[in-house]
């Protein structure tokens, strides 16, 4: 829960979670302005005599290894830090420091945009195909100096691509150690064929081994001279081998770059010019066993950030006013459970009507039933009616009705309330599991008892949901302190945050929770203005019996 008075920085908070989501749900690139938030040109961002914003976040790292599956890592959680400043046409935000931080510095590594090469910038943007991707000068990995020429490549917050440039010699040793071993009519690899795929063409082959036909046939019309296939490999003499593994050591020294995808199942650039640059082969094979487990890190963060966008749900504090007849159309978006205002939730009814979803009923039990029925259940406790039942009308729209003791009756007949409650059970009881749900003031239009009773809700219906809630509320704060104090609640399953503005500057500080439910400080402005106005009152009381004596 966040809570702080009006203007105290909350929003800001909010907005770095919303615009993170929006960016890694659409691809990494930082978005602005989006389905999720709005937030105007980067100098609307930046704070004033700043020439760089930073997010931080903190990523579990799994113990399991996706390159080197006998490599030990041990699990451990990272900070990441990221500064973002404006691209050169100030349109948007990209990554000009990224550093990896934590108590194992195996883990560690630092990335900066100062004293890049702009040549080598623009080489490995062009390699990699995609205009949105930066490359920062990594000066660190594993606590020690990071290898001249060694490069970072971050889509947004992402990081997407490791990259190094390395000296003739030491390309051709490390392939003479790794061709000793491979014999290409036996054990072809990938990362072998990759490599003559993209280095050695058969027409260069060929005429060093004095051939005009196959390597594999005499049939010179089976494939392209150009082309090589699986098969050609086969047949090959010990001679012919070793020619081709010259070859290919020759070839592959003259281009010095090796580029490495921080994940197999991530963002791989879908372009490569041919024969250019390295990217799957056994140079780049041997780099990434020597930086398993930074590639690995990466590619676990690179992960985090997409889940955290995928998962990300929003709804908005200003929600649709009561209707007879809601309007209906198909803008589902994924973020936006029943729209950014609730207008969507009578189609999300509709079209859900048969979906069962899995829940704790207001009672405590564990249920799986149709989300109408599931939404029916909470209502009636929060007090808003005993059942929905939502009536298609075709291309009019969706009519939702609450029954109300014993009566149905359309959300203009009830109260706003009850229109404003209604997105927000919807929304809560639908999304998927593991969803992070983000939600502004869902205490707008509801009586005190009601929002106490939503608190509830929050912490019950869902244990495999996870909420952000910022809300004024102090009603829903005691609930949640109720439940605590009464055992029904761990301490640490929430995290109530403070935000307060002094001097110009925004401080957002955890107030720790006890375990029965009273907070370890009080600081001034929260929830205070209600003691203060009851002591005023007794203050008065007081001063009146005084003078009547």
């Amino acid at each position: 829960m966040l809570a702080g008075a009006n203007s105290s920085g909350k929003s800001s908070v909010l907005q770095s979670i919303l615009m993170t989501g929006q960016s890694a749900s659409r691809g990494g690139a930082i978005v602005l302005n989006g389905q999720l938030v709005r937030l105007g040109e980067p100098k609307d961002v930046l704070r004033d005599g700043q020439k760089t914003i930073e997010i931080g976040f903190g990523v579990e790292i799994d113990a399991e290894s996706s390159i080197n599956p006998t490599a030990e890592i041990s699990q451990t959680t990272v900070q990441v830090s990221v500064s973002l400043r404006p691209e050169a046409s100030g349109s948007t935000l990209i990554p000009s420091n990224f550093e990896i931080t934590g108590e194992n510095v195996d883990f560690s590594l630092v990335a900066t945009s100062s004293n890049v090469s702009q040549s080598d910038a623009t080489y490995l943007s062009d390699s990699w195909g995609n205009d949105d991707i930066t490359f920062l000068r990594i000066t660190h990995l594993g606590g020690k100096r990071a290898p001249n020429r060694m490069y970072l490549g971050c889509v947004g917050l992402r990081p997407v691509a490791l990259a190094v440039h390395l000296h003739e010699s030491r390309i051709k040793s490390e392939l003479k150690r790794v061709l000793r071993g491979i014999n290409p009519s036996e054990a072809l690899t990938y990362e072998f064929y990759y490599d003559v795929v993209n280095f050695v063409t058969k027409k260069d082959f060929l005429k060093a081994i004095g051939k005009h036909a196959e390597p594999n046939s005499g049939n010179a019309s089976s494939s392209h001279l150009d082309n090589w296939g699986p098969n050609d490999f086969e047949k090959l003499t010990g001679h012919q081998a070793d020619v081709l593994k010259e070859l290919l050591t020759e070839h592959r020294a003259q281009h010095g770059w090796a580029i490495i995808g921080v994940s197999h199942n991530y963002l791989r650039p879908s372009q490569m010019r041919r024969r250019r640059i390295g990217r799957d082969g056994l140079v780049e094979r041997a780099i990434e066993q020597r930086t398993e487990t930074q590639l690995h890190t990466l590619g676990e963060i690179a992960t985090a950030i997409s889940r955290f966008g995928n998962d990300l749900r929003y709804l908005g504090p200003l929600r649709d006013e009561p209707k007879v007849v809601h309007g209906v159309w198909d803008e589902r978006v994924n973020s936006l459970p029943v729209g950014r205002r609730g207008e969507l939730t009578a189609d999300v009814l509709t079209r859900e009507k048969d979906t069962r979803v899995q829940y704790r009923t207001p009672a405590g039990r564990d249920a799986r039933d149709t989300l109408p029925d599931a939404v029916s259940s909470w209502c009636n406790y929060l007090g808003i009616g005993e059942a929905i039942e939502v009536i298609d009308q075709g291309k009019l729209g969706r009519g939702v009705t609450l029954t109300v003791e014993g009566k149905p009756r359309d959300l203009t007949m009830i109260g706003v309330g009850a229109s404003q409650l209604l997105p927000i059970v919807v929304a809560g009881l639908s999304v998927p599991p593991e969803s992070l749900v983000l939600i502004e003031q869902p205490e707008l239009h509801l009586h005190p008892s009601v929002q106490s009773k939503l608190a509830d809700f929050f912490l019950f219906s869902r244990p495999d949901v996870q909420y952000v809630i910022e809300t004024h509320s102090e009603y829903l704060v005691t609930r949640i302190r109720r439940r605590i104090a009464e055992g029904k609640v761990e301490p640490g399953q929430l995290e109530v945050q403070f935000a307060e503005r002094e001097a110009g500057v925004t401080n957002v500080r955890s107030l720790g929770l006890s375990e029965l439910g009273d907070f370890e400080e009080w600081p001034t402005g929260f929830f205070d203005e209600q003691e203060r106005d009851s002591r005023y009152i007794v203050e008065a009381i007081a001063k009146a019996l005084a003078k009547s004596k």
